[in-house]
Order: C-alpha cells, then structure tokens, then sequence
C-alpha cells in the first residue's frame, strides 16, 4: 500500500488522515467480520487518529490562512516594486524605485523569518507527528486484526503520491 509523499502539503496530509480516519469510523460501525476485541481496537484507534487529525487541522489552518491573507499581501508589494522599475520614467525615480524595492524586499524576508518560518515549522511538526502515529497504528492493527485491514483504510493516490486520488474538483486542493 502506497504511503502520501512525506513532501505534500499539509493540506494534503489533512485530507489523506481524514481519509484513514473515515474508513476505520466505518469499519468500526460496519464491519461485522470484527470480532469484540478488534472492534475495541478499532475504536481506540478511531480516537486517537482523530486527536492527530484535529491537531494538524489546528496547524495548517493558521498557515493556509497567512499564506492566502498576509503573505500574498507582501508578494503584492513585491511586484508593486517591479512595476515601479520597470515603468520608471528617468534614472531619479528608476533610482527611487529600487529603493522602494529594497524595503519591499527586507520586509519581505522579516515576514518571512518572524511569520511564516514558525507556523511552517509548527505544520511540519504536526505531519510529522500524525505520520508517526498513523505508522505505529498501523503495526497495532496489523498484530491485532491483519494487513489487509490495514490496507484497506488507506486511499489510492495520485500525483507521485502525493494526492488523494478521487474525482476531480477544481475546488479541492487536497486530491486530484
């Protein structure tokens, strides 16, 4: 069974964890091939995937939020400077401009440093995090019920492994 690429986004691992998560909710209310025991497992299983997924949802909410509202904000300034050199109308303000530009520039960078660096790191814990638990589920389940239940609660991927394979939606980020 294919693993999502360590690499994708955490969008992306938000939705394969959800993925995972809703097919062991299933198995747990459906399943009547589960014994008592494996069932129990199951359930257990059910609650602390579901503690993994709403702590990476806690984490690439606020970083798909600052990408989308504050970072593209500063990318504006970027090539609001661009513009300004390249329609500058002699060498004063074409002189002005890059000044202007390099202050778009340092800003840039101390967002990036003091904004997006900390909430990037605090995402890529939290995938780390929710692989590492979803790896050691997995050995669980297997000793407790079998490889191919395993298997079967992971989706097919596409994209190099690194999207959900489901229909397309030009609105959905997170498969293809």
């Amino acid at each position: 069974m294919e693993r999502l690429a360590e690499a994708a986004s955490g969008l992306r691992h938000l939705r394969w964890a959800r993925e995972v998560l809703a097919s062991l909710e299933v198995h747990y209310e459906h399943d009547s091939t589960l014994s008592t025991e494996q069932r129990d497992n199951v359930l257990k299983e059910v609650i602390e995937l579901r503690t993994q997924v709403n702590a990476l949802s806690g984490a690439v909410k606020p970083y798909r939020d600052f990408l989308e509202r504050e970072r593209t904000r500063f990318r504006g300034l970027m090539r609001l400077g661009r513009y300004l050199q390249e329609n500058a109308a002699g060498a004063e303000e074409r002189a002005d401009a890059q000044a202007i530009t390099g202050g778009f520039e340092e800003a840039f960078a101390a967002m990036e440093a003091r904004d997006r660096a900390p909430k990037k790191r605090a995402l890529r814990e939290a995938i780390r995090k929710l692989r590492a638990a979803l790896s050691a589920m997995d050995v669980r389940l297997v000793d407790a019920i079998s490889t191919a239940f395993v298997d079967s609660l992971y989706p097919a991927l596409t994209a190099g492994g690194t999207m959900v394979a489901d229909t397309p939606d030009e609105d959905d980020d997170a498969s293809g």
